[in-house]
């Protein structure tokens, strides 16, 4: 199943809206935190609307910064008398492009989706097609080490021949494009190190990528934002069978440490990856690093051609497992058995078959 990001997030949103308790504050931004007058203990935050300006406040028994990569809340800590949290950037200099299509009436193929990845450190082009609502595709590219793609359209065209496979620019040939090329670039991975701080302020804690954000070629972020929010959940359950009289002091400090530890896995997958390219800035690959790198080499073709190695490191990626699963002994067998990867140039696209209409699905049925 796939679908446009603006579809997925009104869909949340909606469900969201529908809890008893819930109640959403359009066109509102949050100005700053509300505390006490020593600081230690955030009670609620200062608010203003976008359109006209009005400041008002809301008091609250726990504030919970998931305002994603922009958040303020440094800057919200430093007005609170808290140093700045040290943080780690990795930064493999990727950008994006993107572009929705429509699907070219009677277009058949032997695929539903496509994806080409990168071959790092020759090849740092990748590419993706997937179905959306609505009958359409979406297009993305990304290029590494500073093969950015272009957003122009005999540029956006060059640079799809250029991918290691002619597949989406032999599927994008005929098709209408719905949207104008959009260009992103804030892909850095960045995890702020609020666990570390000597002090923090009680009532307060920070998740999601206002906390830990990721390049987002991995399709982690919104993986780890509801982990972090069932962190969340387990910190407040067991605050509640220690404290009774509903009491939160120390869940923030003690959340931020939990989440630090959850946010592991998935920080060492990210960059671990983004280390393939030589021209990364703020760490480099050491010996494991590209140890793992040949043997994640391995894992990628076991997957193209055996299901449970493909299920398994699926289910890595979503977080579903932890890495640990990567080295039982099914999937470290196949993982030799594959041997190395095929050449860039060669290298087979990752497709499934082409699903079928409902009207083919009932005609196959009566047969």
């Amino acid at each position: 199943m796939s679908a446009s990001r603006p579809l997925i997030e009104a869909t949340v949103r909606r469900r969201l809206a529908e809890l008893p308790g819930v109640r959403v504050l359009d066109g509102t931004e949050v100005t700053a935190l509300e505390s006490s007058g020593d600081g230690r203990e955030v009670r609620g935050v200062s608010l203003r609307r976008v359109a006209g300006g009005e400041r008002s406040s809301v008091g609250a028994a726990l504030v919970v910064d998931a305002s994603g990569r922009g958040s303020r809340a440094p800057h919200w800590l430093a007005n609170l008398g808290y140093p700045e949290p040290t943080r780690t950037q990795v930064d493999p200099d990727i950008a994006y492009a993107s572009r929705i299509y429509r699907v070219p009436e009677g277009f058949r193929a032997d695929w539903k989706a496509v994806m080409l990845f990168s071959g790092p450190p020759h090849q740092p082009r990748t590419g993706y097609l997937f179905p959306i609502e609505d009958r359409q595709w979406i297009l993305g590219v990304m290029g590494a080490a500073g093969q950015h793609p272009p957003t122009d359209e005999e540029g956006l065209q060059s640079f799809l021949r250029s991918l290691r496979d002619p597949v989406i620019a032999e599927a994008l040939a005929g098709a209408e494009p719905v949207t104008e090329v959009r260009g992103h670039r804030g892909t850095v991975n960045r995890v702020w190190h609020f666990e570390r701080m000597r002090r923090w302020p009680e009532r307060f804690v920070v998740l999601g990528d206002a906390a830990c954000s990721f390049n987002p070629i991995y399709g982690q972020g919104m993986s780890t934002a509801a982990v972090a929010a069932e962190t969340l959940d387990e910190c407040l359950c067991a605050q509640r069978r220690r404290r009774t009289d509903g009491d939160l002091h120390d869940v923030g400090r003690r959340f931020q440490r939990a989440l630090a530890r959850r946010n592991a896995d998935p920080w060492v997958f990210a960059t671990g990856e983004d280390l393939r390219f030589p021209t990364t800035t703020g760490a480099t690959a050491g010996p494991v690093t590209r140890v793992m790198h040949r043997y994640l080499d391995r894992i990628d073709a076991a997957a193209t051609h055996d299901a449970v190695v493909s299920d398994v490191y699926a289910r890595t990626i979503g977080m579903l497992e932890r890495p640990t699963a990567l080295f039982r002994p099914r999937i470290l067998a196949a993982a030799i058995r594959s041997g190395r990867v095929p050449a860039a140039s060669a290298a087979p696209t990752a497709a499934v078959p082409t699903p079928r209409t409902p009207a083919e699905q009932q005609q196959e049925v009566r047969a």
